[in-house]
């Protein structure tokens, strides 16, 4: 993750067009990496509403998370099976969960796992935050990036599906350019103080406008900036990857 970042011409518009139409959001972090982890691998493949009451659920039936780490993973799969697919992500909680008490066991720490996890994050750069992250059971690249994003507002740019899509329209990565190239990319272009609101811009932009299937491209506030209409060119605009 580089620390001098320098915007593209074309990035620049790109933003301020995203803000002139959807403003410009302010990030509220809980400083709590772990609930944000756990809350995270939750949200994957469901919607945002299954997987708060998922959420909501875990911790009124488990208030600690060493509770859930020591639970029967039946007892987890019941009380988040309304976030879908549970029987995986019970299984995906409990490894993360024991894999950091095994760490904190193995330094000697005596904090609640909570705890020892925003201290483990605190004491990193953003690159190795997001790297140590990743190294925790399925965790991957955009996991990582929004625990250390919306819960510790640090600048880790995650790439989710919306992001990926609408930059390659727009012709800020190439069309080649695969989800885990793009983190690395935007790390280099973005500047810290632009992760929050372009990443939710853009999710924003791709859920209203610029669908996966049969965008809105007549309604689209960025159509004077967009590869996939032709009124950019792809070969002038992208970051090579």
């Amino acid at each position: 993750m580089s620390i001098t970042i320098r915007p593209t011409k074309h990035l620049v518009r790109v933003y301020e067009l995203l803000v002139r139409t959807y403003g410009e959001p302010k990030n509220e972090p809980d400083y709590d990496p772990l609930g944000g982890l756990v809350g995270t691998i939750l949200s994957q493949h469901t919607s945002d509403i299954n997987s708060d009451r998922a959420y909501k659920q875990l911790v009124t039936t488990f208030p600690t998370w060493e509770k859930v780490r020591d639970a029967p993973t039946d007892k987890i799969v019941e009380a988040i099976k309304c976030g879908g697919l549970a029987n995986i992500k019970s299984v995906r909680i409990q490894d993360v969960l024991c894999t950091l008490t095994e760490q904190q066991q193995e330094q000697g720490e005596t904090n609640t796992l909570a705890e020892f996890l925003y201290n483990e994050l605190a004491r990193r750069t953003i690159e190795e935050a997001w790297r140590y992250l990743r190294e925790l059971p399925g965790v991957g690249p955009k996991t990582a990036a929004c625990v250390l994003m919306f819960n510790l507002d640090r600048p880790a740019f995650p790439i989710d599906t919306h992001v990926h899509r609408v930059s390659k329209r727009l012709g800020l990565i190439g069309t080649r350019v695969s989800a885990d190239q793009a983190h690395n990319i935007f790390d280099e272009i973005v500047p810290p103080e632009w992760v929050y609101p372009l990443h939710v811009n853009l999710i924003q932009h791709g859920r209203q406008i610029c669908h996966a299937q049969r965008p809105k491209c007549n309604q689209c506030a960025l159509f004077s900036e967009c590869a996939y209409v032709g009124s950019v060119i792809p070969q002038e605009t992208v970051v090579p990857g």
